[in-house]
């Protein structure tokens, strides 16, 4: 009997958890899963408007082959987006990293400058950013600042050549360095998120480890860096999130022009190829981590 009244009560439970996120499963059904796959069939057809709606007339490839073989601008700006993407993440990774490990210590002025580094933040969003835009004559994507007013005046590579670095090293710095403002522009949520994680990992780690006489060095990557595994796991992946979606990104940039021009077909399969291929990158990411750190420090 009483096994029964605990079953009983248990499905009692599991069916008003059912009805109570049933709105949010309607709306994520109607406005998320059946759009994504109608554009998924889009990227298979030809749209046209007519009177009596949009008809739809099914081609096959066609659209991918014409976006990878015919039309060169595509492949172009797509090599471009992965360069710009695989530079992006590590140094975003890297410096939200060491900038929320310096605002986590104990300084005068601590407070300060953790506004500092998520001002940024806020002026991305809403009306802060329309304004900052206008007084910038709409010349920046996502900062009103321009190439003179930032790391413009100061030619990286003449600098690099004169270091005589190799070439490969050489063109990453250079791309870094240029885009450097951007790069720390777009890192004051993963810093947060870093300093959360940080304020998570219990102290009493650390006092044993001064007990027995680690470094700092030795706290950093014995204990900090473990117990920030599934931190920097959302970092990484809030941050791809961010750089796929960005307004600077050429080839979703050349998918949403396609939509301007009504070749809803041509840009439905230049979005779905770019973001099956970040899509793979993901779970390749998600399995080599989970198998080289979690698994090995979980």
């Amino acid at each position: 009997m009483k096994n029964r009244k605990k079953k009983g009560v248990e499905a009692i439970r599991a069916r008003y958890g059912l009805l109570f996120i049933s709105p949010w499963i309607i709306g994520m059904a109607l406005f998320f899963v059946y759009p994504i796959l109608q554009s998924f069939y889009f990227s298979f057809a030809d749209l046209s408007i007519t009177e009596e709606g949009v008809a739809t007339s099914f081609v096959g490839t066609a659209h991918y082959h014409d976006i990878l073989f015919v039309n060169p601008e595509y492949t172009d700006n797509f090599v471009l987006a992965l360069k710009d993407f695989f530079i992006s993440l590590p140094f975003i990774l890297v410096v939200s990293l060491v900038v929320a490990l310096l605002l986590n210590s104990k300084f005068r002025g601590r407070l300060f400058f953790r506004t500092l580094y998520f001002l940024p933040v806020i002026l991305a969003s809403g009306i802060v950013l329309e304004l900052f835009l206008n007084a910038a004559d709409n010349n920046a994507t996502q900062v009103a600042a321009s190439s003179e007013a930032t790391f413009g005046m100061i030619d990286f590579t003449e600098v690099l050549k004169g270091m005589r670095l190799p070439e490969t090293i050489e063109k990453y710095l250079s791309i870094v360095l240029s885009n450097v403002f951007m790069m720390v522009w777009q890192s004051g949520i993963q810093i947060v998120l870093f300093i959360a994680g940080l304020q998570s990992i219990p102290d009493q780690l650390y006092e044993v480890s001064k007990v027995e006489g680690a470094t700092k060095w030795e706290e950093f990557w014995f204990i900090t860096l473990p117990m920030l595994l599934r931190t920097i796991l959302l970092v990484v992946i809030f941050t791809i999130v961010e750089l796929v979606t960005s307004n600077t990104n050429p080839a979703v940039m050349q998918g949403y022009n396609q939509f301007t021009n009504l070749e809803y077909g041509a840009g439905s399969a230049m979005l779905w190829f770019y973001f099956v291929f970040i899509g793979l990158f993901i779970a390749l990411f998600l399995l080599v981590y989970n198998k080289a750190f979690l698994k090995r420090w979980g």
